[in-house]
Order: structure tokens, then sequence, then C-alpha cells
């Protein structure tokens, strides 16, 4: 119990010491172990790891728990093929594993594989209904492939199992967003924001929120946080510039958008919005120039540019 306690505290070295004691007054549980395997996990010390794993899984062999966490060792040190072993092996000791499940699900989208990948989210959640993680990997695994509605509801589940998961209400603010819900997808960023302040993904989207609703002064403080963690993000840039655009400022809209046209020399609507602004700024031959690139870029011809 104290063990567990100072895991918890992020006391590592002291948890060490009692899983350490433990395993000499119990030589024969693979429970002192199976915990020295997961401190040595977050330790970094991966040999170790794997050997105190080994050693639990040596003295208790039909422990699913012990193989399960074997594989969860093995897969965040990408190991994938050994870590779908041990999951296996988990859940032939027990088919109601629903962590295994979901684990041993998540490697298979990671492969590519969807219908089996959903297939083992289901049956994790057959054993365990209140499974968030579940939940939340059937929400993504439904929106990396556009079926919004399916990871809306999934979400949504994930977040009434774990109301503070910064991760799904995100994600539900992508497929919200994606769809064309923009005012509950707004709800669901700004919720992201309450619990973590700093998330500079959320703020972008709010922002292009704002963009699409047409507050451009709004949009544009959100967009100008969230590029100084993304510098180069072309997204952000592109839409910093058409903001000032809209707001009547061409000569801030200009850094913006030719920064855009450097990072993404092809993107023909970068170089047309760069000519609009420089018209706009009275820049006649810059725009003129920026005019024909984007033509250019446009029909795929860039010999035609001077």
């Amino acid at each position: 119990a104290a063990g567990q306690f100072l895991i918890d505290a992020g006391d590592l070295t002291g948890a060490l010491e009692c899983f350490d004691r433990l395993a000499l007054e119990r030589p024969a549980s693979a429970l002192p172990h199976y915990f020295r395997g997961r401190i040595f996990d977050r330790m970094g010390r991966l040999d170790d790891a794997l050997a105190a794993h080994r050693r639990a899984i040596e003295l208790e062999p039909e422990n699913a728990e012990c193989h399960y966490r074997f594989g969860v060792t093995l897969a965040r040190n990408e190991r994938c093929a050994d870590a779908e072993a041990s999951y296996r092996r988990a859940l032939v000791l027990d088919h109601g594993h629903a962590r295994a499940y979901t684990n041993l699900g998540f490697l298979m989208d990671q492969r590519g594989d969807r219908g089996q990948a959903v297939q083992l989210f289901r049956r994790a959640l057959q054993y365990n209904p209140h499974s968030a993680e579940a939940h939340f990997n059937l929400g993504a695994l439904y929106g990396e492939h556009g079926n919004h509605e399916e990871a809306i509801r999934e979400f949504r589940h994930a977040i009434r199992l774990s109301p503070d998961s910064v991760e799904a209400h995100y994600n539900l603010g992508i497929a919200l967003y994606e769809q064309g819900d923009l005012d509950t997808a707004l709800d669901a960023f700004r919720r992201v924001t309450r619990l973590s302040a700093q998330h500079a993904d959320a703020h972008y989207f709010v922002g292009m929120i704002y963009f699409r609703k047409g507050l451009h002064a709004k949009s544009v403080k959100l967009l100008l946080s969230a590029l100084k963690t993304n510098p180069d993000h072309p997204s952000i840039l592109y839409h910093i510039g058409m903001c000032y655009n809209h707001l009547e400022q061409p000569a801030k809209a200009i850094p913006p958008l030719k920064r855009v046209t450097e990072l993404s020399p092809d993107d023909h609507r970068a170089f047309y919005a760069l000519g609009m602004v420089y018209d706009r700024a009275d820049m006649r031959d810059e725009a003129k120039q920026a005019y024909r690139t984007a033509e250019a870029r446009l029909h795929g011809d860039h010999m035609r540019v001077a």
C-alpha cells in the first residue's frame, strides 16, 4: 500500500524501495516484481523493467495481469509484435480482461486493421462498459475514417465516464467542427482550455471557429496565441493574414502570408491571398508577381514564374 501511494505521489525511488523489500519478504509472489516493472518503465529503465516483468510471469505464469503489464511496457517501447503476443496471452488466461482488449485494439488500429480494432474495442466495452478509454479509442477510430456521428457518440460516452479528460473534449470538438456544428464545437474547445489553459491546438480551433463566424478580431487574438507554440504552422499563419485582411490591415497581413508562401511554395491559395493584400497596400508590382505565381502554381507550371 505504501508503494502504491508513493507511485501516485510521483516518488518512484521510494516506491521501488517498498517493492524491493516486499520482493524479499514474499519471494514466491509476482506482485512486487509486477510493480517493480511498472516503476522501472516509468523511470526509463527498459532492461530492468522487462527483467522484472519476466520474473513476475515466471513466478505466476497463469496470472493474466502480469502478461498484460508486460505487454504495456513492450508497447510503450515500440515492441509492438511482442506486446501483441503478451496481450493475447492475457486474454487466453482471462477472457474478460477489458484493458487487454483495449490495448490490443489500439495495436490493430496502428497496424491498419480497422475492422479488428473496432471488434476489440467493443469487446472491451462488453466486459467493462465503464471504460472511458475504450469509448475514446472507438471515437478516435471513427473520426479518422470520417464517421463523425459515431465519433461524437463515443467521445460523449468517454466524457460522461471521465468528465475531465482533455483529449476526449478536444476530439469531440474536432468531430463537431468537421461536422459543421460550430457552436457545440466551440463549447467543447472552451472546455479544453478551461482544463488545460495552454492547449495551443484548442486555441487554434476556437480561433478557426471565430474566423468561420466572421469574428476576425477575436479570431486573430487566439490564432496569435496558438502561433507562439507552433510558429511555422501554415494554416495558422494563413488565417492570421486573412483576419488582418478582413480587419482592413493589409500591412499586417503581408508578413504571415509571405511566410506561408515560403513554407508551402506550391500553395496557389497563399500566393493569391498575398497578391490581394499587396494590392490593398498599394504595392502593385509585388501584387502582380504574387498573382502570376498563384496562377502558375494553380496550373502546376513553375516555369511560367519569372
